[in-house]
């Protein structure tokens, strides 16, 4: 068993106050004061919130009325709720490769995608950024924007990633307060934030059965169908939790920065492993280490020395159902084929301990140093 951990929740308590609401029945108060607070903390007029990431992914294509035959650029390394929510709609994500040293979408090839597939059915691009590090950013609104094109943004786990929400874009930020592919998390919340009050009135649509009371939603809560939509209203619990752990976001966000800094000191001379590239703004959502050989095996090692870790992200063209439908050459996305094959994500929560980083820094060390890999 692991004595180090790749995740803990920010927060193992939730507030009194708003447990007994969510126990006494006031989820819709609870759920407008949280997307109240998250807007403020945001600092855009509209937030959604869904019951989990993924949800909140899906919600943001029904906002832009994704149809069947429409194109998304995204990335070729990105958690695959992303990609596997485009083809619910029976539509395409066209993949784009990565920068080797932030992982994220090099805005050079989205620019070459949008040519290559000018027409209506292509939407836009649905932009991950990989722990949270938001470089080209700019560059990236600047291209997608002069295209009239759609921007939606994912920084789940990376909640409120700076420049993600500068004034004019993106069309949709996607995020979360917990990781999006954390299953150890105490409760999960997704959130949609934007600008656009068409967009958020259709996620809310959406999010409740697209049950539209219109004018005769009094006592005897008379509804139309107006759409195909779903239940993914975040319970009332997911929202206390969600609440305690908001004005803590801040310092979260300040610890993980201080246990990068721990790292980048710590690992920057060793032999076989190299800490991540910073190249802009970085939340640090996850840690993500090079190593050089076998990082099979330095992983299985970590993990006999106590230390957990994860891949961020496999390659999605690595995948069977992606390979079968679209015939992906292996060799397709060359730069983020050699990243799956060094890539290491190393313990780094926001409330880590100093001991856990220590520990972690030992760890890495005398794996790095022996032959046992």
């Amino acid at each position: 068993m692991p004595q180090v951990p790749f995740f803990r929740p920010i927060s193992k308590s939730v507030s009194l106050e708003f447990m007994e609401r969510a126990i006494g029945g006031d989820r819709l108060g609870l759920l407008s004061l949280f997307e109240r607070l998250a807007a403020e903390y945001l600092g855009v007029p509209h937030v959604v919130a869904a019951s989990n990431p993924a949800a909140a992914i899906h919600l943001a294509l029904c906002s832009i009325d994704m149809k069947r035959g429409d194109k998304m650029i995204t990335s070729v390394n990105a958690h695959p709720a992303i990609s596997q929510t485009i083809r619910h709609f029976d539509a395409e994500p066209c993949f784009v490769d990565i920068d080797a040293d932030t992982f994220n979408m090099r805005c050079e090839e989205i620019e070459k995608k949008l040519i290559q597939n000018r027409s209506k059915k292509m939407r836009g691009v649905f932009y991950s950024l990989v722990a949270g590090q938001s470089t080209e950013i700019d560059n990236l609104y600047s291209v997608v924007g002069g295209d009239n094109s759609l921007t939606i943004v994912e920084s789940c786990g990376a909640f409120g990633a700076p420049k993600t929400l500068k004034a004019g874009a993106p069309d949709i930020l996607v995020t979360s307060l917990l990781p999006i592919d954390t299953f150890e998390a105490a409760a999960n919340v997704g959130v949609i934030a934007t600008r656009n009050a068409e967009y958020a009135d259709r996620a809310r649509l959406f999010r409740n059965h697209a049950l539209d009371f219109g004018k005769n939603g009094g006592a005897a809560r008379v509804y139309d169908v107006s759409e195909a939509g779903y239940d993914y209203q975040p319970s009332a619990l997911d929202l206390a939790y969600a609440l305690s752990v908001l004005p803590l976001l801040s310092q979260a966000r300040e610890n993980r920065a201080r246990t990068a800094a721990i790292y980048d000191s710590a690992l920057k001379d060793l032999a076989h492993v190299t800490p991540p590239v910073k190249k802009g703004d970085h939340e640090y959502s996850a840690y993500i280490v090079k190593v050089d050989k076998n990082r099979d095996d330095f992983a299985r090692v970590l993990s006999a020395k106590g230390v957990e870790t994860r891949i961020h992200y496999v390659p999605l063209h690595l995948m069977s159902y992606y390979r079968a439908k679209y015939s992906i050459k292996i060799t397709e996305f060359p730069r983020a084929l050699s990243n799956y094959q060094h890539i290491l994500s190393i313990p780094a929560f926001s409330d880590i301990t100093n001991e856990e980083i220590e520990a972690v820094i030992e760890a890495v060390k005398e794996v790095d140093q022996s032959r046992a890999w």
